[in-house]
């Protein structure tokens, strides 16, 4: 299978057995990116994080409880004034 990197825009050929190039195959919307592109993007991420500007935007994983809690402590402090 041929595929095109999306930065150089070089084509690779591509062996039908790899796991990446099933992926590719079965969902056309991922993108390839060559070893050598791959690589540096690896090291330029990598550089950023070690800068110290750089932060993840993970999702906040809040249990339950804590949840609850959060919500109880919010309305404790909200005014309940009513005409």
């Amino acid at each position: 299978m041929n595929a095109k990197c999306i930065l150089c825009e070089r084509i690779d050929e591509l062996d039908n057995r790899e796991f990446k190039t099933k992926q590719l195959r079965n969902k056309p919307i991922r993108m390839y990116l060559c070893p050598e592109c791959e690589h540096r993007v690896a090291i330029n991420t990598i550089s950023r994080v070690n800068s110290g500007h750089f932060n993840f935007h993970k999702p906040v994983v809040i249990s339950n409880s804590e949840l609850k809690n959060l919500v109880n402590n919010s309305a404790e402090f909200e005014p309940t004034s009513k005409s």
